[in-house]
């Protein structure tokens, strides 16, 4: 008779607790950033949501940025300039 050995590759959880970020009153007059993920419909359902978003509130500013590996967070220069220009952003993942 075989014998295997089954392993589980799984860490011990680390919880951090961090507070949510104020919410907006509204979009009008806000820049709103948009990041992709460049999976597959990713852009296609981002303008889509943008699209809404302009139609309902008048956004002053888009700002666009991509992430370039889909299964890694977004770069630290890309981050930054999300959290230092915009007021709220906006990201999706596609498939």
């Amino acid at each position: 008779m075989a014998t295997y050995t089954m392993l589980k590759p799984t860490a011990v959880g680390r919880t951090k607790r961090a507070s949510l970020a104020p919410g907006l009153d509204s979009l009008h007059g806000k820049t709103v950033g948009i990041l992709s993920n460049q999976k597959i419909n990713a852009d296609e359902v981002l303008e889509a949501i943008l699209a809404a978003m302009q139609e309902k509130y008048r956004i002053a500013r888009v700002i666009k940025r991509t992430k370039r590996i889909q299964s890694q967070p977004a770069p630290s220069e890309v981050m930054n300039d999300l959290v230092n220009l915009c007021d709220a952003v906006v990201h999706g993942v596609g498939d």
